[in-house]
């Protein structure tokens, strides 16, 4: 006869040895996906590509555009402040001008207000718009 102790232990030490394994294949594709340095280049290029594209939308260098997305602030946010500031100077843009503006962006206002409160009109802010969706 067989003791049922025994057969509810073997399962439990199955199961243990299951999870155990299947919890080290998880973990070692984990560590591959973050280790691999195809990604990383991937992500350096389209980072990079970013950078570029809103530094030329706005008429800046790519370095503006770095230092403003390693603060947080999303391509879109940095393409609309770049364009409401060229508001005031078309030739360039420089860092203070976009910085201020940035920092009127809250959560309780959209960029239509502030592009309001600053004076452009709804056709020159479709514009912007559109512009940041590229």
């Amino acid at each position: 006869m067989i003791e049922e102790g025994n057969i509810i232990k073997k399962i439990f030490v199955a199961i243990f040895m299951g999870l155990c394994i299947y919890g080290g294949a998880v973990n070692s594709n984990i560590c591959n996906a973050y280790y691999n340095e195809y990604d990383i280049i991937q992500w350096n290029y389209q980072r990079e590509k970013i950078q570029v594209d809103v530094a030329n939308t706005i008429a800046t260098s790519q370095d503006v555009v770095a230092y403003f997305m390693e603060k947080g602030y999303s391509p879109s946010d940095i393409v609309m402040a770049g364009l409401l500031a060229g508001q005031n100077n078309s030739t360039n843009v420089h860092i203070s001008n976009i910085n201020e503006i940035l920092l009127k962006k809250t959560n309780n206002n959209s960029w239509q207000d502030i592009a309001t409160n600053m004076g452009v009109d709804q056709k020159t802010y479709n514009q912007y718009m559109e512009r940041a969706k590229r």
